[in-house]
């Protein structure tokens, strides 16, 4: 099983420094989703090497892979995507992508045109089992073209989507310091 993880980068969060307290929260969050996948047979998990939830469920996949056995894949968009990245993200990206069992490029090539991310997006799609997204539709996020694609492929194909909304993500906030 093959699953693919996207959502928010941290600036539509309001996260603009890994100490703030939601970072942590969204660490611990995507840890436990990454935990729940494992243990019930992703043998692969796909990113694209965004920064925020994508940079938050690395950190978990690194964490536990050993533990579970799963393989990580870095596919990042096309050449230079990251190239206005911080220094800070820069090196958390080199880090996951030395970290990571495969990565490589979706576009062995330059960005060129808006219609990339649309064919990016299938690629994506079509190359995995299943997708847990962080999107909810009360804020808006670019976000929102991947999961309408996973809508629009899930009409004709198996494929399970869990969106997660900030409904959940406040629960387990609530249920962390219930503890």
């Amino acid at each position: 099983m093959k699953t693919l993880i996207a959502g928010y980068r941290p600036y539509e969060l309001g996260i603009f420094k890994d100490t703030q307290p939601e970072a942590e929260v969204l660490k611990q969050f995507m840890r436990e989703k990454v935990r729940a996948y494992a243990e019930t047979g992703t043998e692969w998990f796909i990113i694209q090497g965004y920064t925020g939830i994508e940079f938050y469920a690395a950190e978990a996949i690194m964490d536990l892979r050993e533990e579970y056995g799963f393989k990580f894949s870095v596919l990042k968009p096309f050449h230079k995507f990251d190239d206005r990245y911080k220094e800070d993200d820069q090196l958390k990206l080199n880090r996951i992508l030395e970290a990571s069992d495969f990565h490589n490029f979706v576009f062995n090539r330059p960005y060129e045109s808006p219609k990339m991310f649309r064919m990016i997006n299938q690629f994506l799609i079509e190359h995995s089992d299943q997708a847990l997204i962080v999107f909810d539709e009360e804020v808006e996020s670019k976000t929102r073209f991947i999961y309408e694609q996973m809508l629009e492929f899930q009409e004709n194909n198996p494929y399970n989507i869990e969106r997660i909304q900030f409904d959940e993500i406040n629960a387990f906030i609530d249920s962390a310091y219930e503890r």
